[in-house]
């Protein structure tokens, strides 16, 4: 029979192992997102058993899924664009997937309007119109959708 020592001590060897595993993918999750080299997350792995090291794994393919969901397109569509629209200035600042549109006409009168973008579509919302949009470098080409008329395209560059 095993004594209530015995127990106890299986139980804390047990728990820290667990501790110690749950630990190890806190801090490989943690460190997912930054250049890290291959061979302390091997080492790591190797020094877990068998059930943390396929939590581990479980871990990095979902910390790999996170950071490749990420829309690269919006980060560097980020910042101010100028340009002109048929003799208005055009101010378009970009934050993140919104933004606003200023358009001011040479009598100087100035219309606001909201901006949220849809990277995965190349879409931009600029007030209530939904435009196509295209980055070539420092410029953001964007195009009216509207079959009515005939494709209006705003070339503006970023500053």
């Amino acid at each position: 029979m095993c004594s209530r020592k015995d127990i106890t001590m299986k139980l804390t060897k047990r728990t820290f192992a667990i501790l110690a595993s749950l630990a190890g993918v806190l801090l490989l999750a943690a460190c997912s997102n930054q250049a890290a080299p291959a061979a302390p997350a091997n080492q790591a792995n190797s020094s877990m058993t068998a059930t943390s090291s396929s939590a581990m794994s479980t871990t990095e393919s979902s910390a790999a899924s996170s950071s490749s969901q990420a829309a690269p397109q919006t980060t560097e569509l980020g910042g101010t664009y100028k340009g002109m629209d048929e003799g208005d200035d055009i101010t378009l600042v970009i934050t993140g997937n919104t933004g606003t549109w200023t358009q001011v006409e040479p009598d100087g009168e100035q219309e606001i309007k909201q901006v949220s973008i849809d990277a995965t579509n190349q879409r931009i919302v600029i007030g209530d119109d939904v435009e196509r949009y295209l980055v070539n470098g420092n410029q953001l080409t964007i195009e009216d959708l509207d079959q009515d008329y005939e494709r209006d395209t705003v070339v503006l560059t970023k500053q």
